[in-house]
């Protein structure tokens, strides 16, 4: 057994719980998008894709982890939320979906362990629909949040992940990937929100005005 895909998900369904419904209404406001088809990708326990379609109105949902026990505790979340979602078992690096997907892509928490950012990035920009948007990042949704969680997190004997071991690229290299994807992006990087990512596949709407990225 995965004993850290169960660990993880006793932490996000005991701990983080708070944070899902105010990170996916973040996405939803930011991006625009609350119809079409949905990805959770690193999903772990599916928490944030089962928040994004409880909020929105999306046609299908989709699971994505590397673990297959993530896989099979994020399916039976999905379930008992009347949820039909597709799982898929798969690096982010290698995706078996096909191009232009996904009208809303969604990841938090697991851009620190993917070991190839540009080759993920791409991928992921890959199977993007025109005009769909990526929302990746790390966040636990607000300051008072945030407090609260660390505060558990030390209680019951569980260390924060620590950010010296990130994978994750600077905010200077995310930029240039995404110029020359030729994406409209916007980075979010506060004490507040986190650190998050948002980049959109443009179509004819974003050539035409220049920017569609919401602010």
């Amino acid at each position: 057994m995965d004993c850290n895909s169960v660990e993880f998900d006793y932490i996000a369904e005991n701990i983080f719980s708070p944070i899902y419904p105010v990170i996916a209404e973040a996405i939803l406001r930011r991006s625009g998008i609350q119809t079409g088809s949905l990805l959770d990708l690193g999903c772990g326990g599916g928490h944030l894709g089962v928040s994004l379609w409880e909020q929105g109105n999306f046609s299908d949902l989709t699971l994505s982890d590397l673990s297959p026990v993530a896989l099979e505790i994020a399916e039976k979340r999905a379930q008992e939320h009347g949820i039909a979602a597709a799982c898929v078992c798969a690096n982010v690096e290698q995706l078996p979906l096909a191009d232009n997907s996904f009208d809303l892509i969604a990841s938090r928490g697991s851009i620190p362990f993917w070991e190839h950012q540009e080759t993920a990035f791409r991928e992921i920009f890959r199977v993007l629909k025109a005009g769909g948007c990526a929302y990746v990042g790390c966040g636990l949704g607000n300051k008072e949040l945030q407090k609260g969680i660390r505060a558990k997190m030390s209680e019951n004997g569980f260390a924060c992940f620590d950010h010296s071991q990130s994978k994750a690229l600077t905010n200077e290299a995310y930029i240039a990937l995404f110029q020359q994807l030729d994406a409209e992006w916007k980075i979010i990087d506060n004490d507040d929100e986190g650190r998050w990512l948002l980049f959109r596949k443009k179509n004819e709407k974003c050539v035409q005005n220049g920017n569609c990225m919401t602010v």
